[in-house]
């Protein structure tokens, strides 16, 4: 079975104070685009076991998103399959497109399917937020929605189809989400986390009215693209990758500097 896994776009992504637990509240506005990874899944006989090739210049061998997902799923289930995903990676990674979370998240939107539906959506996205907290969403399957919480709280929107643009990719540029949240630690004033009803109003505006930010900007650095008047350049995710929306077939970027037509 082939699956496409899309990537996302923050559109907001307003970051609150550290929890007791070590983790921080968020709120934000998610949307899917058309980049995509290509995931090859093949089930047989078990006894359980999962493969996963393609993404062996990313991450050992066995510390994957889709790995940690399928040993959830076994643990959950008991499946006893073995399960083989071949990964055709086209999503940056570290960029803050959420790719790994969406490769896990159509794995096992898969193996609930060939299973029979054992497990409500609710708890999919629940078993899913033990890999990611960008998960539930895909797991979701909205094209758009506001998130809050750690990214368990998910609430689909309708998604806008006018906006295009490009991905803007920055040759080298890698962020570390442990590494941008302790970043934020030290920021001397937290603003608080914006009302999602707030957020979704904005959303609707024409863009060049949007108001909204990336706390992750403090600790990326804005790629040297020139912006035309009527055009947004936002950050999502964490960062490395930004987001051009723009009506431009295409681009003059500097050497180290490349971009991925997207439409949302």
């Amino acid at each position: 079975m082939e699956l496409r896994a899309p990537a996302k776009v923050n559109w907001h992504l307003a970051v609150g104070e550290r929890r007791p637990d070590g983790y921080h509240p968020i709120a934000s506005i998610f949307q899917t685009c058309s980049l995509h990874d290509i995931l090859d899944i093949s089930i047989s006989d078990g006894p359980f076991k999962v493969d996963v090739t393609g993404l062996e210049d990313l991450c050992e061998k066995g510390k994957s998103t889709l790995d940690k997902a399928a040993r959830l799923w076994h643990e959950e289930t008991g499946f006893e399959k073995s399960i083989s995903v071949r990964v055709a990676k086209n999503i940056p990674t570290q960029a803050g497109l959420g790719g790994g979370s969406s490769d896990a998240a159509s794995l096992l939107l898969y193996l609930n399917s060939i299973s029979g539906n054992p497990i409500s959506k609710h708890d999919l996205m629940n078993l899913g937020a033990k890999v990611g907290c960008d998960v539930p969403f895909f797991i979701s399957e909205f094209r758009a929605a506001t998130v809050a919480g750690l990214g368990e709280k998910v609430n689909e929107i309708t998604a806008r189809s006018d906006l295009q643009g490009f991905i803007i990719v920055t040759e080298g540029a890698k962020t570390s989400t442990k590494e941008a949240y302790d970043e934020l630690d030290r920021r001397p004033c937290i603003p608080p986390l914006d009302s999602l009803e707030d957020l979704e109003r904005t959303y609707r505006k024409p863009i060049k009215e949007w108001s909204f930010r990336n706390d992750f900007d403090l600790v990326n650095k804005r790629p040297p693209v020139d912006v035309l008047e009527g055009e947004r350049l936002l950050l999502t995710g964490s960062g490395s990758c930004y987001v051009l929306l723009t009506k431009r077939e295409k681009l003059t970027l500097k050497d180290g500097i490349s971009a991925i037509r997207v439409s949302f």
